[in-house]
């Protein structure tokens, strides 16, 4: 699996948030502190943030001139720009936004990205079903009980190898570390570790039926952070 730690990713951080009508200052809220190496990064970080968050639900050719495209990719390709550079201060305005509410739901689920159309793109996996090709990623959302966005937590994104398609017998035979499953255990360590940071708000994780693991509820969680599975 790669991208084993779980991060949040920079390019879907926009669609976990409300967007306000002040998209300049929330942009440099969010993002102004980003730790990039570059005063210049951090700068373009914020900028692109303004500007996608004008229109969230297109893809980036779609929200990007031309020429704001081009710096868009230039940014993504730095070897400077990271994930837990450019997420640091959002994990840090999505948690002051929790502290806020006694109850946040800390929504986790996975979402398939089904590339097959891409040929020339490398690093691809196995996704669900027939030749289609990809990678999955596995999201933790911070939401209020109204359903109220309230940011990104956490993100993990990986490839299946061919190597890894298997009997059921011998995926079910494998540790839960070894398996996709752990996905759900690494999520509610990533919960609990954030707890401290918003002491007086219950955390409550949710899962669909996929996460209905044994191991999940054998998992040691702190005062505070309780899970709710659809069994």
């Amino acid at each position: 699996m790669s991208g084993v730690n779980f991060r949040p990713s920079y390019l879907c951080c926009c669609s976990g948030l409300a967007i306000r009508d002040d998209t300049a200052d929330w942009a440099s809220e969010e993002f102004a502190e980003a730790s990039l190496g570059d005063a210049r990064l951090s700068q373009r970080l914020v900028a692109l943030a303004r500007q996608l968050a004008i229109s969230p639900h297109t893809s980036l050719p779609q929200a990007l001139s031309p020429a704001e495209l081009k710096a868009a990719y230039r940014f993504f390709d730095n070897d400077q720009v990271d994930t837990n550079g450019v997420l640091a201060p959002h994990i840090a305005q999505t948690l002051h936004r929790m502290e806020q509410l006694p109850v946040v739901l800390a929504i986790q689920d996975t979402t398939e990205f089904n590339l097959t159309h891409l040929h020339a793109t490398e690093g691809l996996g196995r996704c669900t079903g027939g030749n289609e090709r990809g990678f999955l990623m596995h999201s933790l959302l911070a939401v209020s009980p109204e359903g109220l966005p309230l940011g990104v937590l956490g993100m993990k994104t990986w490839t299946r190898a061919e190597a890894t398609k298997g009997s059921a017998a011998q995926r079910k035979s494998r540790p839960v570390h070894e398996k996709e499953s752990a996905k759900w255990i690494e999520g509610l360590a990533h919960l609990s570790a954030l707890k401290s940071r918003c002491a007086q708000t219950q955390l409550v994780g949710i899962g669909d039926r996929e996460s209905d693991v044994y191991e999940l509820f054998a998992a040691e969680r702190p005062d505070g952070v309780d899970w709710l599975v659809r069994a």
